[in-house]
C-alpha cells in the first residue's frame, strides 16, 4: 500500500495544538481554552489514520497487522520513555501513595485504559489533578480505543458494500448528540469517555472519505476561505472558551470544525502554505507527540514539591526541561526506533511495554516502594489512613446512613465529615453487639453541618441531611441518645462564605444568629422527646497539625521535619467566639457538652502524633486508626 502524501500544513496544525495545550496548561490565564488541542489532536487523527484505511481499501492493500504495527512504531517508543523517567524519578520524591498510584496509572496507560481510571478517581480540572503526573495520557487512550473499535467496523462496511458516508454520518451524529446530553449530565463522563469524543474523529474521517475514499484529494475549492474561518474559529475557541464551562458539549464544534476546516483548505491555501508549513512551525509539529508526553509530568512535579501555585519560574523551567528532554527522546528514541528495519523492532517494542506494564503493577501493588526514610514513611501512611467506614452497615449511596451494632436501644450520631471520623471508635466498641444490644446509626454529609436551614452552596445532596434525620427520629423509638458533631467554625466564618441559611448570607450576622437558634431548637425538640443530647466541639485544628507540613519536598528528595506546635490557648483564642456560641446555645437547650480540645493537648499543646506518627490525615480530621484506639471520650454515648 502506497503511504499517504506528506502534509507540511497537518504538521504545522499539531504545532498550533500541542502549544496550545502545553500554554494552558502552564499559564492557564494567559490562554483559557488552550486545552482545544487536543479536540484538534483528534481530528488530525481521525483524519490520517482513516486516510490510511480508505486508501488501504481502495487499493486493496489494507493489513491489520501492518496497521498496528505502524501503531506501535509511531505511539510505543517515546511512551515507554516517558513512563520509565516518570517511574524513575518518582521514585526519589514520591511518597508512598503517590508511587503506587503512579504505578497504577503507569499500568493503565500500558493497557490504554487511562481515561476510565482518571473518570473514576476525579475531574480533569480539579485541584488534585495537577498532583497526577500521567492524567493528560487519558487522550491518548481515548485515541487508542477508538482505532481498536473503528478499522474493523470500517472493514465491515466495505466488504458489505455498506453506504459508507451516510454510515459515517450516522455515527458522528450519534456520538455528537450523546455528547451534548452528557454535557449536561456528567462533565467527567462526557470529557473522559471515547463515546462522546468519537465525533471529533470521525470529523476527520469524513474529510479523509472525500480525500482518499473517493480520490479528490487535491480539489480544495474555496480553500483560502476555509483556512480563513477556521484559523478564526480556532483562535476563538483558545481566547473565549473557559474550563468552568461544560467541555466538550456544544463548544467543541467550535475547534473540531475549525480543525476539518484548515485541513479541507489544502496545502495551497496561503495561511497552510506560508504559515502552517513554515518550517519551524513544521519541527515543532514533528515533535508534539513527545513534547506532548513531556510538558505535563514536568509541571507535575513542580506542582508536588512546590505547592499549588509555583513561581513562574519553576513553570518555565519545568517546560524547557520537558523541551530538552522531546528534543533527545525525537532524535535518540523515537526516529531510530520508528525507522528501524529489523524484524525484531515490533516483537521487542511490545515486550517493552509489557514489561513497563509489569512494573507499574508492582509497584501499584507495593512490591516496590519510593526510596523513604521511616520518618517520612509514617507520614505519607498517616496521610492515607482515612478509611471510616469498616464494620458499619451502609444504607444510603447518596447521603451518609450507616448502622453498627445490635438491635436494642440505638445512639443517633449526625453531622459532618468530623462526626464520621468518630465511626470506627464506635463500630470497635460494638462490633460484638448483637440481638438486643446497644446499636448506633449514623447520619453524615461531609461539610454539610447539623442545622435546619443551613444551605450549603454545591451541596445539593446536604439539604437531605436534616429530613433524613428527623425522619429517622419519628420512626424508630429505639432511638433514646443523638451525638451532634461538626468543625462548627468552619460554618461561621465571615468571610468568603457561600452558604447561606434560610436564605441569607452566612457573612451577615443575622443569618449566624438564626444558624445558632435553629441548632438549638434541633437540640431542645429532641431533649423534649426524652433523647440524651450530647453536642461535641470542633477538634484543634490548623496547618501546624496537617501531616503535609510534616513532609519537606525538593527536586532531589522528600524528607521529614517537624511543624511548629499549636498551643491550646492559641487554638481556643481562634475559636473562642463560635465555640462559645454554640456551647452556650447547647446548654441552654438541655444538651450536654464535649471539648475535645480538653482530651487532644498535652501540657497546653495540641498534640500532632504518637509513636505511629502523625495521628491526623489532614489538618481537620483525625486517623482513624488513632480515633479507633484512643480516642474515648465518645464512649459514654454507647455505654449500657
Amino acid at each position: 500500500m502506497t503511504p499517504l502524501r506528506y502534509r507540511a500544513d497537518i504538521d504545522g496544525l499539531r504545532a498550533l495544538a500541542v502549544l496550545g495545550v502545553v500554554i494552558y496548561h502552564a499559564f492557564p490565564q494567559n490562554l483559557p481554552g488552550g486545552f482545544v488541542g487536543v479536540d484538534i489532536f483528534f481530528v488530525i487523527s481521525g483524519y490520517l489514520i482513516s486516510g490510511i484505511l480508505y486508501k488501504g481499501v481502495r487499493e486493496s492493500g489494507f493489513s491489520f497487522s501492518e496497521f498496528y504495527a505502524r501503531r506501535i512504531r509511531r505511539l510505543f517508543p517515546a511512551l515507554i520513555t516517558v513512563l520509565l523517567l516518570c517511574l524513575g524519578y518518582g521514585y526519589f520524591i514520591l511518597l508512598g501513595n503517590e508511587y503506587r498510584q503512579m504505578g497504577k496509572h503507569v499500568a493503565a496507560g500500558t493497557l490504554f485504559i487511562q481515561n476510565m481510571v482518571f473518570w473514576k478517581e476525579s475531574g480533569y480540572w480539579d485541584v488534585a489533578s495537577t498532583l497526577k503526573p500521567l492524567l493528560h495520557l487519558w487522550s491518548l487512550a481515548v485515541e487508542e480505543q477508538f482505532y481498536i473499535i473503528f478499522p474493523p467496523l470500517l472493514l465491515l462496511f466495505w466488504k458489505k458494500k455498506w453506504p459508507m458516508v451516510p454510515l459515517l454520518w450516522i455515527l458522528l451524529t450519534a456520538s455528537l448528540i450523546a455528547n451534548l446530553l452528557m454535557s449536561y449530565q456528567s462533565r467527567e463522563t462526557d470529557f473522559f469517555i471515547t463515546t462522546y469524543r468519537a465525533w471529533e474523529f470521525l470529523g476527520g474521517s469524513l474529510l479523509a472519505w472525500w480525500h482518499y475514499g473517493k480520490n479528490h484529494e487535491e480539489e480544495a475549492p474555496y480553500g483560502n476561505i476555509l483556512s480563513v474561518v477556521g484559523v478564526i474559529l480556532l483562535t476563538v475557541s483558545m481566547i473565549l472558551l473557559k474550563e468552568r464551562e461544560p467541555y466538550p458539549g456544544w463548544r467543541a464544534i467550535l475547534p473540531v470544525a475549525g480543525s476539518v476546516m484548515l485541513i479541507a483548505a489544502g496545502r495551497q491555501a496561503w495561511i497552510n502554505r506560508q504559515i502552517l508549513s513554515h518550517p519551524a512551525v513544521v519541527w515543532i509539529g514533528l515533535i508534539s507527540y513527545p513534547f506532548y508526553l513531556f510538558h505535563w509530568p514536568a509541571l507535575s512535579f513542580v506542582h508536588i514539591v512546590k505547592g499549588e501555585r509555583p513561581a513562574d519560574v519553576y513553570i518555565v523551567g519545568a517546560l524547557a526541561i520537558a523541551f530538552l528532554l522531546t528534543v533527545a527522546t525525537y532524535y535518540l528514541v523515537e526516529r531510530p526506533v520508528r525507522f528501524a528495519k529489523s524484524k525484531a523492532t515490533i516483537p521487542l517494542l511490545v515486550v517493552a511495554f509489557i514489561m513497563t506494564g509489569v512494573i507499574g503493577i508492582t509497584i501499584w501493588i507495593g512490591g516496590i516502594k519510593p526510596h523513604a526514610t521511616a520518618e517520612v514513611q509514617k507520614v505519607a501512611n498517616a496521610m492515607i489512613d482515612k478509611d471510616f467506614y469498616t464494620g458499619l452497615k451502609q444504607h444510603s449511596s447518596s447521603i451518609g446512613y450507616f448502622t453498627v451494632g445490635g438491635e436494642g436501644r440505638q445512639t443517633l450520631f449526625l453531622g459532618d465529615s468530623n462526626m464520621e471520623q468518630y465511626m470506627p471508635r464506635i463500630a470497635c466498641l460494638l462490633k460484638e453487639h448483637h440481638g438486643d444490644s446497644r446499636g448506633a446509626v449514623f447520619i453524615t454529609c461531609g461539610g454539610v453541618p447539623p442545622i435546619p436551614g443551613y444551605d450549603v452552596s454545591g451541596s445539593p445532596k446536604g439539604r437531605k441531611l436534616i429530613p433524613l434525620f428527623e425522619g429517622q427520629i419519628g420512626k424508630d423509638p429505639r432511638i433514646d441518645r443523638v451525638v451532634i458533631a461538626a468543625l462548627w467554625p468552619l460554618y461561621f466564618k465571615n468571610n468568603n462564605n457561600p452558604n447561606t441559611m434560610d436564605g441569607v448570607p452566612m457573612t451577615e450576622t443575622k443569618a449566624q444568629e438564626r444558624a445558632l437558634q435553629a441548632l438549638g431548637e434541633l437540640i431542645g425538640r429532641n431533649v423534649a422527646l426524652g433523647k440524651k443530647v450530647t453536642l461535641v466541639l470542633g477538634i484543634p485544628t490548623g496547618s501546624e497539625l496537617d501531616p503535609r507540613f510534616a513532609i519537606e519536598r525538593s527536586f532531589f528528595v522528600v524528607s521529614s521535619r517537624k511543624p511548629s506546635p499549636l498551643k491550646k490557648e492559641a487554638f481556643q483564642k481562634a475559636t473562642l467566639s463560635i465555640t462559645e456560641k454554640i456551647k452556650t446555645t447547647a446548654l441552654s437547650h438541655g444538651a450536654e457538652v464535649i471539648a475535645p480540645v480538653d482530651f487532644l493537648t498535652v501540657n497546653g499543646v495540641c498534640i500532632f502524633e504518637n509513636e505511629e506518627g502523625p495521628i491526623r490525615y489532614n489538618g481537620s480530621h483525625l486517623r482513624p486508626g488513632y480515633v479507633r484506639e484512643y480516642l474515648k471520650y465518645l464512649d459514654g454515648t454507647v455505654a449500657p
